[in-house]
This record gives structure tokens, sequence and C-alpha cells, in this order.
């Protein structure tokens, strides 16, 4: 109830009335955070008129481990980019405009949009990632449908937070099943997927299963071998054989992007990628661990901030 009514009196504030009548506790509206942690003390602190005096209200004392861990995660660096926005994240206009930048609008701007989950806490990047993925799906699903322009969700180490796990809760269930969603219906509204992963066998398989294409590089894992094999054709099964015997750069296409299966040999890229595998026997005979160096990085494990160059 109080960030409904939180999220109600921002409405208030920007005289959004059209919107007052029909919105949800899970509308994305900007509130205070720090004003739902006071009203929840004031609960758990209140006193009320009883028939003898003042008795505890209902919510005495039973509020005090949730606000404990809003607490925690509020002062927690790692968790800053949700909890700690910068003051403009906070303008009803923020969102809108956030969206527009994503996906493309404005000033014929196109091409790559690069969202950097790399320092996201692993125990909720599921969770950041679904609701981010979430949010410009519905963007594109209450567009006008003329005016909606196709865009594609390359989800790279997809295996981080496309899982298949027995003990997901149901917070990251709700998560992948915005990914699922997609994957079944999002061709529908021009949104697209493209799951990348070394563990195949670590993905969903209900993405997996709407895939219409696969680029296949070498595999050795009996169990990920396996799961291609489910993912294709009875009549293609037999190409799996190569998989484990691929060189470096070499892969198998298959799908509706072309009329045949296909062994195909990669280009290199101009630019070499920050993931490249390092030249460990050239590096570990000419490389001298720097201790400056050690000393600045562990600087920076502790503050959860990267150095400005």
């Amino acid at each position: 109830m109080h960030v409904r009514n939180l999220k109600d009196e921002t409405l208030k504030s920007q005289g959004k009335e059209d919107v007052r009548r029909t919105f949800t506790v899970d509308s994305p509206i900007p509130y205070d955070l720090n004003e739902l942690v006071s009203l929840l003390e004031t609960d758990n602190q209140e006193m009320v008129e009883g028939a003898r005096g003042q008795k505890q209200g209902e919510w005495y004392g039973r509020l005090t481990r949730l606000i404990a861990r809003i607490r925690g995660k509020l002062e927690d660096r790692r968790y800053g980019f949700m909890f700690q926005p910068p003051d403009r994240a906070q303008d009803y206009g923020w969102l809108a405009a956030q969206a527009g930048r994503l996906l493309g609008a404005g000033n014929g701007r196109k091409g790559i949009k690069i969202v950097d989950f790399s320092e996201v806490p692993s125990d909720i990047l599921p969770v950041v990632s679904g609701t981010f993925a979430r949010l410009l799906y519905d963007v594109q699903f209450w567009l006008r449908p003329e005016k909606r322009t196709p865009f594609c969700f390359v989800c790279d180490e997809a295996h981080l937070y496309l899982p298949v796990r027995e003990d997901a809760d149901a917070v990251e269930r709700q998560a992948l099943a915005t990914f699922e969603r997609i994957a079944k219906e999002g061709r529908k509204y021009g949104v697209s997927l493209l799951v990348v992963s070394q563990r195949p066998s670590d993905v969903s398989r209900t993405i997996l299963s709407q895939c219409n294409n696969f680029l296949i590089l070498r595999l050795t894992n009996e169990t990920d071998q396996s799961v291609v094999k489910k993912l294709i054709p009875d009549s293609m099964a037999g190409l799996t054989d190569l998989l484990p015997l691929l060189d470096t750069g070499e892969a198998l296409l298959l799908g509706d992007a072309v009329l045949l299966p296909t062994r195909i040999k990669l280009d290199k890229p101009t630019i070499r990628p920050a993931s490249g595998t390092r030249d460990f026997w050239r590096e570990w005979g000419t490389m001298q661990p720097d201790e400056n160096a050690i000393i600045e990085a562990v600087e920076t494990l502790r503050r959860q901030t990267r150095p400005e160059d």
C-alpha cells in the first residue's frame, strides 16, 4: 500500500490524472525509496489506542528484519546502480528518455547499444537483466503497431541469467519468464533474441527451442552436445559428431537462414575483443606482476568502482 501511495503522490505532483485512474503498484513510476523506509519504520513502531489505553499496532516489531534488509541494500555499493540512482533518474520523464535512447529514437540514431552488466552482483543478475528486458519489451508492446521498429536482444553469456535451475526462487523464475515470453511471442512485436553461451545445457530449454537458426562452435562436453542434438532435426543429428573436432573459429551453421547445413570458417575480428583468450605461453615467460597495479586492484575491489582513465 505504501508503494502505491508514494507512486500516486508522484502522479499527483506531475498532474497525471489520466494515469492515476488506471495505474497499478507494478507501474514504472518513480518514488523515493528512503520515504518508503521511513513509512515502514513508522509502522514498525506504531502504538494505537486500545480499550485500556495505548497498545502495539498491527505491524509493531514485525518489520524489523525487512527494514534491516532494505537498509543493507541501500548502503551496499554493489547495488548502488539500483538504490543510489542520480537525482535525474527520479524525474518522471527520465524513463521515456532512456527507453528512447536504447531503442534508437531521435536524430536518426541507430546501431548497437551495449549494456554492461558485468559488475552487477551474480545473485541479482537474472532479476536485473529480466527487468531490463521486460521494460523494453513492454514499451515495444504498447507502441502503436505502425510505430514499432524491430530490435534484437543479444544475450552474451546467456547461461548466467537465462539458466536452468531447479532451486530458482519465484523472483528468478519470473525474470527468466520474461525472456521466455520474448522468445515465444516477441516476433509479433518486432523483438527477437540472439542467445550466446558456451554452455547450452545451462540455458532455458524453452528459449533454445524457439531459435530458428544455430551457429554452433566446438563443443566437447557430452551434455552440451546432447542438447544440440535435441534442437535439430533427426536427419541432421549426425552433424553433431563434428562438434568436438571443429577448429578455433570453425562452426556449423544451420536453420532457416541457409538452405543446407554448412561448415564455415569465421573471420577474425579486426579489433580483438577484451574477452579473447590471452596468449598464456608468451605472457607467462615475458610479463611480470606489477605490485602497484595489484595494490590499485585491491583498492578497486574495496570501493567496487573502477578508476577513471
